[in-house]
């Protein structure tokens, strides 16, 4: 439970840096082990609610993952924010942009801003 709260107590401080209001952060409840070959989701995001739920322990042995990787899986569900998806017509098809270069340039500058700050980028060294 220490960890949890930990992590939760991170992740709120990294949303408040990332200044995207209304976001909150669940840690992702899961007891049995995972076959990450058939599928694993590390985290999901709800565009309506602004709850972002991330997945702390390994799939396999469920262990403690890094706060690293969970603040880097935390900046990419708020880029999803940060930068929405879109529809766009491609060879005569209409699809959803989810993830597109835009997208990305944002998840970096979300990393760049956590690694600047004191007390979150002590667990990037």
């Amino acid at each position: 439970m220490d960890f949890e709260k930990t992590v939760q107590d991170v992740c709120e401080r990294a949303l408040k840096i990332f200044g995207v209001r209304g976001l909150r952060f669940r840690p992702m409840r899961r007891v049995a082990k995972i076959n990450p070959k058939k599928g694993y989701v590390i985290g999901r995001t709800s565009l309506k609610t602004g709850l972002i739920t991330i997945d702390i322990f390994t799939p396999l042995k469920r262990e403690e993952k890094k706060i690293s990787s969970i603040l880097r899986t935390l900046s990419h569900e708020a880029a999803h924010h940060q930068k929405r998806p879109f529809r766009q017509i491609y060879k005569r098809h209409l699809i959803n942009r989810q993830h597109f270069p835009e997208f990305y340039k944002q998840v970096e500058k979300n990393i760049t801003l956590l690694k600047e700050d004191k007390i979150l980028g002590q667990f990037f060294t």
